[in-house]
Formats: structure tokens, C-alpha cells, sequence
């Protein structure tokens, strides 16, 4: 691999001998998530409670992104390439891996 001078960055070492750059050096881009909810209570009566709840998943809408297959190979064509935001299509309130911002709105009557 070259710069845009020439100069190069990564090779692979000789046969026989062992390269300089450690295991798992080559990572991505990385990723802040940011998760808000509010609560409001509001008691009724005695025993009866009325709840409203907003959740907000990802409130920064900051991308998750993920390394193609063999991007992390010297040897391979997609080397150093990143997938698009959110590989899997996270549409579940379980999944972390979200790439837009999500706003969930709850209201609950408790007796």
C-alpha cells in the first residue's frame, strides 16, 4: 500500500520473517452513542398513576460502522473499507447498532 507520494506504507514482510505491525492494528472509525429518556409521573388519585416516557436512541444520530470482510487483510482487495451505517438494519429497541436517531413515545395507567 502507497501514499499519494509513492512512499510505502504497508507491505508484507519477507518469507520467514515476522512483520512489525501488531495483531488487530487497523481499526475504524469510532462510535459515540448517546441515549436519552424522560419520565413524567403524574399521580391521580390514591394508588393511580398516569406515566408518560419519550426514549431516544442515538440522540447524536452518529453512524455505526462496520469493516467489509477481509478489510483488515493486507492481501485483500477490500482492504480498509468500511460497510455502510448499520449493516444488520436495527429496526429492534435491542439492537445497539443504529444509524439514525429513534424516538419512542410510552404512556402507561398504573392502579
Amino acid at each position: 500500500m502507497k501514499d499519494s507520494s509513492g512512499n510505502i506504507i504497508l507491505s508484507n514482510p519477507a518469507p520467514g520473517t515476522i512483520g512489525t505491525l501488531g495483531r488487530q492494528w487497523v481499526t475504524g472509525p469510532t462510535h459515540a452513542n448517546f441515549d436519552v429518556n424522560l419520565v413524567k409521573r403524574i399521580r391521580i388519585a390514591e394508588g393511580k398513576e398516569f406515566e408518560i416516557r419519550l426514549d431516544a436512541v442515538n440522540v447524536m444520530n452518529n453512524p455505526s460502522w462496520a469493516f467489509a470482510t477481509g478489510a483488515t487483510d493486507i492481501n485483500n482487495a477490500s482492504f480498509g473499507k468500511l460497510l455502510a451505517a448499520d449493516p444488520t438494519g436495527g429496526v429492534t429497541q435491542a439492537s445497539n447498532t443504529v444509524a439514525n436517531r429513534r424516538f419512542t413515545f410510552n404512556a402507561r395507567l398504573t392502579f
